[in-house]
């Protein structure tokens, strides 16, 4: 079977090649991956990898992404000639700017506000407090007479505090999870959402490079993955927290799956291993690139922007 892209996560993996195949030793299990099978390569945490690897993998057109144990993106190696073209990242600076963050913005906000709903007609209405549902739909609406980016992106972050906030309600209080935080993350919810968003980040991240897109250039978010924020914060509640909080409520995660230090809660490699499993197959990659396709279209002139729906 091909393999498109492969994650490495936890520590000490040692990860070296041939000219043709990718060897991976971790925990006394030993993988070897043929190179040409590859397009994606993850490594979250800290393992060693040759420099000989890399260089193999990069010739072979192997997208490399990296991010810390917590799931928080650090960088990439791809080929040359993804940095190279230029026309299409004109094309994106160029871009006037409103249309995309509004359609940004406007299905960020509703992808949280049918996840709730759907929360609410499987668990109970009881999930929400009163008038809860009837806030969030009036800031969906608030939408169409936002005239400045920066209302955009303050509606739709008041929206994101309060679908966490909701989603806390979810799961069991024993995880000490209130609302989303920034890292470092001291409970194991945060850190499974983290994690999550890490891998759907560099999914996304590889799609708008291979699209010779600039990933630090967006349309509603600012940074040095503005764009690659644009569009996932669309696809988090389908593609990631849906299945996580399926994964919180089923019970699967003990308290011996996880460690709180006083800096941070650490994932220990079997619940790593599963996160892997559960949201590589929930990570809709061609939906992702085919949404790539749809915005350089857009810049183009030849379509109009909208975000897909998984």
């Amino acid at each position: 079977m091909t393999i498109s892209w492969r994650v490495v996560g936890g520590f000490g993996a040692h990860i070296k090649s041939n000219r043709t195949e990718i060897t991976i030793q971790h925990k006394g299990k030993i993988t070897d991956i043929p190179i040409k099978d590859l397009s994606h390569f993850l490594l979250i945490g800290g393992h060693t990898i040759q420099t000989s690897t890399i260089t193999s993998l990069v010739k072979e057109g192997v997208f490399i992404s990296f991010c810390e144990s917590d799931g928080e993106p650090v960088g990439y190696i791809s080929p040359y000639d993804y940095s190279l073209f230029k026309e299409i990242q004109n094309l994106q600076k160029t871009a006037a700017p409103y249309s995309y963050a509004l359609a940004c913005a406007t299905e960020s906000i509703k992808s949280r506000i049918l996840a709730i709903e759907k929360y609410a007609e499987e668990i109970g209405p009881e999930i929400l407090f009163s008038g809860e549902l009837d806030i969030l739909t009036g800031y969906a609406k608030e939408l169409e007479n936002m005239v400045l980016i920066e209302e955009l992106r303050r509606i739709e972050q008041l929206v994101r505090d309060m679908y966490y906030e909701i989603l806390g309600r979810l799961i069991s209080p024993t995880y000490l999870f209130k609302r989303r935080t920034s890292r470092p993350y001291l409970d194991p919810v945060n850190a499974i959402f983290s994690f999550g968003y890490g891998m759907l980040s560099s999914a996304c991240t590889r799609a708008v490079i291979g699209g010779h897109l600039d990933p630090g250039h967006g349309y509603l978010n600012r940074g040095n993955q503005a764009l690659v924020q644009d569009l996932m914060n669309c696809w988090k509640p389908k593609m990631i927290d849906n299945h996580a909080i399926g994964f919180l409520r089923s019970g699967r995660l003990h308290q011996n799956g996880y460690e709180r230090t006083k800096d941070r809660c650490i994932l220990h490699d079997e619940v790593i291993e599963e996160l892997i499993h559960l949201f590589s197959k929930s990570i809709q990659e061609e939906l992702i690139n085919t949404q790539i396709d749809v915005l350089i279209q857009s810049l183009r002139g030849e379509a109009q922007f909208s975000i897909i729906k998984p």
